[in-house]
């Protein structure tokens, strides 16, 4: 394999990793870790060295942090229950590929609602609690974007 296939193959996967922070089930930012790891592998860690890549492991810690922290919160500062959160969970999941693309939308904040009204009895509760998830969950995906955005920037300036 030639060395501008290699590199085409990992901006290939970073590209997809990107895409992995907004679509779920794909993890993104550890795609684009391992793209830039094995890419340091093969040029024999000349340019993507071992402190560049303590860093962009760090950032990928960081973006588990935020994927877990995020619709909790939100989920937390709207007074949704745990099973609020796992509504909003399994709504994303079927939303996704139930109703793509409104479904990324609809689903995480009705399977928000529909599982804290199944907790608490409250529809009032259950819809605020829907918000807050959602919310959060979209935060979340904007500081996981951003830091996918900063490392395939990287990527691309320590390489080129």
């Amino acid at each position: 394999m030639t060395a501008t296939a290699v590199l085409v193959a990992a901006i290939v996967f970073m590209l997809v990793g990107v895409a992995g922070t907004v679509i779920p089930l794909l993890p993104g930012i550890p795609i684009i870790f391992v793209a830039i790891a094995a890419y340091g592998w093969y040029e024999g860690f000349q340019v993507i060295n071992a402190q560049y890549l303590v860093i962009l492991a760090g950032l990928t810690v960081l973006s588990i942090f935020v994927d877990y922290l995020s619709s909790t919160m939100g989920a937390s500062y709207f007074g949704s229950s745990k099973y609020g959160v796992w509504g909003a969970f399994l709504g994303t999941l079927i939303g996704l590929f139930v109703f793509p693309p409104l479904g990324i939308f609809i689903g995480p904040w009705l399977g928000a609602a529909l599982g804290e009204y199944a907790a608490k009895k409250d529809w009032s509760q259950a819809f605020k609690a829907g918000i807050g998830t959602v919310i959060g969950l979209f935060s979340g995906i904007v500081v996981n974007l951003i830091l996918a955005l900063v490392m395939f920037v990287s990527f691309l300036v320590k390489v080129f």
